[in-house]
C-alpha cells in the first residue's frame, strides 16, 4: 500500500516514521509552495519555497522533493523550523565524505547522496526528508539556475509545481528579460496541456533597455482539484525572440566577462541540402513497442526529406546492413522504396555490433555525390541505440578511437560528420552516447522507452538537426586589435550551425576593455563573415548575472573536456578547475555536494536512505537518531546539449 502513495505523491511523499499503516495518511498540510523564476540573457535562477505544517500532535516525516532539469546546478537550500534556520554549504565531495565519516557519530554533521538513477528524460530530483516535532512547521527553499536552449527557434523553461495535494497558496511567477524583442511568448500549465495562453506583450522596455514580459499562475483549491490526474506535468513557458542579421548579439560586463549569442533569421533558400545517415540498432533487445516505434518515427521523418537531400539507412544487430552502398537522393520514388525497406527489413534479432555500425556510417562521406551537386553540404549521422555493445570490437573507448581515425580530418580536426545519438531507454550506454556525441560536434538525446508517443519524441530530435546554415564556424575575439587566447573562451569552432538554434559562447579579458566579436562561417555556395554583431554593455546590475553565466558554461564545458579526454592527467587537471570554479560560485555539479555543518539546531529524527519500497525506508529508522540529516540528489536521466 505505502508504493501505491509514494506513486500518488511523486513531488511530497508524506510516511509517519518510514512504517504507514494501510489506509491511514499523515495530516500534514502544505500550506504555501511558490516557484519564482528570472530569466535574463536566456539564464535562469529558479527559487523553490513550501511551507509545511504538522498539526498532529505526534512528530511526521516530511519529504521535500522538487524536479529540477538536469542541465541546472542546485546553487543554495536551507530549511527553517522553530524560528531556526539550517543552511547547507557547498563542498567538494571528497573532502565532504572524509568529514561526514569522522564526524557522523556525533549527530551535528550531513551531506548529500549522488544516485545515478536513469528512469526519465532530461530531469533530476531533489529530496530531502525531515522528522517535524509536533504541532509545529518547516519552510524549505532551494535555488538553482540554469541556461535555458533554443530548439527549432525557441527557448523552453518547463516548472515542476506538482504538489500532491492541494494548495491554499500555489503560486508560479515568472519574468524574462533580454536585450532582443520576443517574437512570441506562450505557455502551458501541468492542468490543461492541451490549451496553449499566449502573451501578446512584445516586451516592456525596462530603464535598462530590456524587454521584459512576466507571468503568474495562481490555481485555485477548485483548479487543483479538478486537475488531480495530470499533478506530473509541468509547467512549460516557450518564447521566441527576433534574430539579429548580424551574427546575433554580444553582452559584457565592466569586468571583462561577455557572452555571445548566435543565431541567424531561419530562410528557406539559405538551407543547405545535406547528407545523412540513419544508424539503427536492430538487436533482440529492441523487440516489440520499441522497434514498432522506430518505424513509425522513420516513416514520418523520411517524408520530411527535402528532395535535394541525399540519404542512406544503416541497420544493426551483429552485422550492419547498407540500404545501399552509396548516398541516395530523397526523391520521392527512393524515399517510397526506404520506407519499404524499413518495414520490411527492421526486425529485432542478435547483439549490438556498434563498433561496425558507426564505422560504416562514418566511411559513407569519403564516396562522391554526382557531378551536378554543388555548394556546401551538411554531413549527419544519426545513431539509434538502446544498449551498449556486446558483440565485435565491446571496449567502448576503442570504439571511439576507431570512430575518430575515421571521422577527424588529419588525424585532429573533427569532423567529416556530426554524429548525434539517441540513447532508447534506460539501458542505452548514456555516458558513451554522450561523448560519442560531444567528440563529433553532435547532440545526445535520451528518450524514455515508456514515453506515450516515442515516434512523435523522435520526430521532434530530428527537426533539431534537420536544417543545415552554417558550417565550420570560427569565433575571435579581440581588444584593441590583439586576439584574446583561446583559453579564455569557451569554445571557437562549431562543426555546423542549425536554422532555428543557438550558439552560446562566453569568455573573459581584462576589466574596463570593450570585446570585439567576428565570426567566419561556410554557407550555402561561400564563406561568410559577422565583424558588426551589436555589443551591449550591461549595468552593475545584471553584472552578476552575466558573471554567473559565464561560469556556468565554462564549468560545462571543463567537465566534458574531463569526460572525454583520453588522458587521465588531462582528465585530473580539468577536474580541479572545473571543482575551484564550482566552489568559487556555489555550484552543486558532479564534483561538490551540499553539506551540513552543524546540526544542533534541527528539530527531531531526520530520515537516511531512499526507496520506493516502504519496508526499505522502515529498516532505516533506526539510523535516523544518530545521523541527523541526509539530502539525496537523484539522477533520474542525462542528456547532453550543447
Amino acid at each position: 500500500m505505502c508504493s501505491l502513495t509514494i506513486e500518488r505523491l511523486p513531488w511530497f511523499l508524506l510516511c509517519l516514521n518510514c512504517a504507514l499503516v494501510a489506509n491511514i495518511l499523515p495530516e500534514v498540510t502544505i500550506r504555501e509552495y511558490v516557484i519564482t523564476s528570472k530569466v535574463v540573457f536566456r539564464y535562469a535562477n529558479v527559487v523553490v519555497k513550501s511551507h509545511v505544517v504538522n498539526s498532529r500532535s505526534y512528530d511526521q516525516e516530511v519529504i521535500f522533493e522538487v524536479k529540477l532539469p538536469k542541465e541546472a546546478f542546485i546553487t543554495s537550500f536551507l530549511y527553517e523550523t522553530n524560528n531556526k534556520i539550517s543552511k547547507a554549504v557547498i563542498k567538494e565531495k571528497a573532502v565532504a565524505e572524509i568529514y561526514y565519516r569522522r564526524k557522523k557519530s556525533n549527530a551535528r554533521t550531513g551531506q548529500i547522496t549522488y544516485y545515478d538513477i536513469i528512469d526519465d528524460v532530461d530531469i533530476d530530483v531533489f529530496k530531502v526528508s525531515v522528522n517535524v516535532a509536533a504541532n509545529s512547521e518547516i519552510k524549505f527553499r532551494l535555488e538553482y539556475e540554469e541556461l535555458l536552449h533554443k530548439h527549432a527557434g525557441k527557448h523552453v523553461q518547463r516548472l515542476f509545481v506538482d504538489s500532491g495535494q492541494l494548495i491554499e497558496k500555489l503560486e508560479l511567477r515568472c519574468e524574462l528579460k533580454d536585450k532582443q524583442k520576443f517574437k512570441m511568448l506562450t505557455y502551458k500549465t501541468p492542468f490543461y496541456t492541451e490549451r496553449v495562453h499566449v502573451v501578446y506583450n512584445k516586451g516592456n522596455l525596462d530603464k535598462d533597455g530590456f524587454y521584459y514580459n512576466e507571468i503568474e499562475w495562481k490555481p485555485s483549491t477548485r483548479e487543483q482539484e479538478n486537475a488531480n490526474r495530470k499533478l506530473g506535468l509541468p509547467f512549460e513557458i516557450e518564447y521566441e525572440l527576433e534574430d539579429n542579421k548580424n551574427g546575433g548579439i554580444l553582452i559584457e560586463n565592466e569586468l571583462g566577462q561577455f557572452v555571445h549569442m548566435f543565431s541567424a533569421p531561419c530562410e528557406e533558400r539559405k538551407i543547405m541540402m545535406k547528407q545523412i545517415v540513419f544508424v539503427i540498432d536492430i538487436s533482440g533487445s529492441m523487440d516489440g513497442n520499441p522497434i514498432e516505434q522506430v518505424k513509425e518515427a522513420m516513416d514520418t521523418i523520411l517524408s520530411r526529406l527535402r528532395s535535394h537531400d541525399f540519404f542512406n539507412i544503416i541497420l544493426f544487430d551483429d552485422d550492419a546492413i547498407m540500404w545501399k552502398s552509396t548516398f541516395q537522393q530523397a526523391t520521392s520514388l527512393n524515399v517510397f522504396a526506404a520506407k519499404v525497406f524499413i518495414q520490411r527489413s527492421v526486425k529485432a534479432d542478435g547483439r549490438t555490433n556498434i563498433n561496425e555500425a558507426l564505422q560504416l556510417a562514418v566511411d559513407m562521406f569519403d564516396k562522391e555525390l554526382p557531378s551536378r551537386v554543388s555548394g556546401n553540404l551538411g554531413k549527419i549521422i544519426v545513431f539509434l541505440t538502446d544498449g551498449s555493445p556486446t558483440y565485435g570490437e565491446m571496449d567502448t573507448k576503442a570504439i571511439r578511437r576507431n570512430v575518430r581515425a575515421r571521422n577527424f580530418l588529419h588525424g585532429n580536426i573533427c569532423c567529416k560528420s556530426s554524429i548525434n545519438t539517441i540513447a532508447f531507454g534506460r539501458y542505452a550506454d548514456m555516458d558513451f552516447l554522450r561523448i560519442i556525441a560531444y567528440e563529433h560536434g553532435g547532440l545526445l538525446t535520451v528518450v524514455k522507452e515508456t514515453e506515450s508517443n516515442v515516434a512523435g519524441e523522435l520526430v521532434k530530435i530530428y527537426k533539431d538537426i534537420e536544417n543545415p546554415f552554417y558550417k565550420n564556424l570560427e569565433f575571435t575575439y579581440s581588444v584593441s586589435n590583439i586576439l584574446i587566447p583561446e583559453e579564455n573562451v569557451s569554445q571557437i569552432k562549431f562543426l555546423q550551425y542549425d536554422c532555428g538554434s543557438e550558439l552560446i559562447v562566453s569568455g573573459w579579458t581584462h576589466p574596463h576593455v570593450s570585446v570585439y566579436p567576428k565570426v567566419k562561417a561556410e554557407s550555402i555556395q561561400n564563406d561568410i563573415e559577422f565583424d558588426s554583431v551589436p555589443i551591449v554593455t550591461v549595468s552593475q546590475e545584471n553584472s552578476r548575472i552575466l558573471s554567473r553565466l559565464v561560469a556556468y558554461k565554462r564549468i560545462k564545458r571543463l567537465l566534458k573536456e574531463a569526460e572525454s579526454t583520453f588522458y587521465p592527467n588531462t582528465s585530473k587537471v580539468l577536474n580541479k578547475m572545473a571543482l575551484g570554479l564550482s566552489l568559487e560560485n556555489d555550484f552543486v555539479t558532479n564534483l561538490t555536494t551540499l553539506f551540513f555543518k552543524d546540526y544542533s539546531t534541527v528539530s527531531g529524527d531526520v530520515n537516511v536512505g531512499y526507496s520506493r519500497d516502504c519496508s526499505f525506508r522502515a529498516t532505516m529508522s533506526n539510523i535516523c537518531a544518530f545521523i541527523g540529516l541526509s539530502l539525496q540528489l537523484f539522477s533520474l536521466r542525462y542528456v547532453t546539449l550543447v
